[in-house]
């Protein structure tokens, strides 16, 4: 899923980055599944354009992966404006959310 550019110049150093919510319709459904968001970094550490990728199933975690993401925030960046196409997978299972 990464190309050889994608969020490449600069080490990410995490400041905050918050697990997303596991969706409580979804737990109620006995839902899981993973999501893959894509998302770039400007120098000053804010997150951009986070948006899903691939997610299954498609839907019912894809809200929660974005706005987590899109809070998240990482040091000042070192020698670049901009981190292109940085990704992150996240499994929700069993009402837990981990980062794979």
């Amino acid at each position: 899923m990464m190309g050889p550019e994608d969020c490449r110049g600069s080490t990410l150093a995490a400041v905050s980055a918050s697990l997303p919510d596991y969706p409580a319709r979804a737990w109620a459904r006995g839902r899981q599944g993973w999501v893959v968001v894509r998302f770039h970094v400007y120098a000053d550490g804010s997150v951009h354009r986070a948006r899903v990728h691939r997610a299954v199933p498609d839907g019912p975690f894809n809200r929660a992966t974005e706005r987590a993401v899109s809070n998240w925030r990482f040091a000042p960046l070192e020698g670049v404006e901009i981190l292109e196409n940085c990704a992150v997978m996240f499994e929700f299972r069993a009402g837990e959310v981990h980062i794979r």
